[in-house]
């Protein structure tokens, strides 16, 4: 409510600028899930192809520290979610403690995920694509978490107020794009 609160002072130039940052940012989100469910099919297709997967003599990866991450990063989601409230509402207290614990969060499930990474077999196409997956999702994580810490250096810096929240709605759409894409992904590497 405060952020439709906040629009009502806009201009009608102003209006229509969020409105396309906005429609931009569903463009992108759209268009790079795409990316990721591409990857998905790859590895359907590889998996269909191989008369069984993981390959024999292979052990599955195991599942309990992504599954820990995984909640991590749901977490976060609910995290940068109240912290967009909470710089719409001028609390920025509240902003500042729900943004940087959605980043720790955030860094745990990289660092997590890079350890798979790191300490995966080499077992031919099982290890390479779990490895292609994990880091171009690795790197999306770590690029929109590095804008998430700018974004939190500009609101400390007074550049970012609740008249004018974009960096902070764009970070918070964006990590919930790393939040959906892992899920996609966490589903097919450890689930299925």
């Amino acid at each position: 409510m405060a952020q439709h609160v906040a629009e009502q002072g806009l201009t009608r130039d102003e209006l229509m600028a969020l409105r396309n940052k906005r429609t931009g940012m569903t463009v992108f989100q759209v268009s790079w899930i795409m990316a990721f469910v591409c990857l998905i099919v790859v590895n359907w297709q590889i998996r269909s192809n191989a008369p069984s997967w993981p390959p024999a003599g292979v052990e599955p990866l195991s599942s309990i520290l992504p599954t820990i991450v995984t909640l991590f990063l749901a977490a976060s989601g609910w995290l940068v979610h109240n912290a967009l409230q909470a710089i719409n509402a001028d609390q920025l207290g509240r902003f500042f403690s729900q943004w940087r614990l959605a980043l720790v969060l955030g860094a745990a499930f990289v660092v997590v995920i890079a350890f798979e990474w790191i300490t995966i077999p080499t077992s031919g196409m099982y290890s390479t694509v779990f490895r292609v997956m994990t880091a171009f999702h690795a790197i999306h994580a770590l690029v929109i978490g590095l804008y998430m810490w700018l974004v939190d250096r500009r609101v400390r810096a007074g550049q970012v107020t609740s008249h004018d929240t974009w960096a902070v709605e764009a970070g918070t759409k964006l990590w919930y794009f790393v939040i959906v894409a892992w899920i996609m992904f966490y589903v097919v590497l450890y689930v299925l």
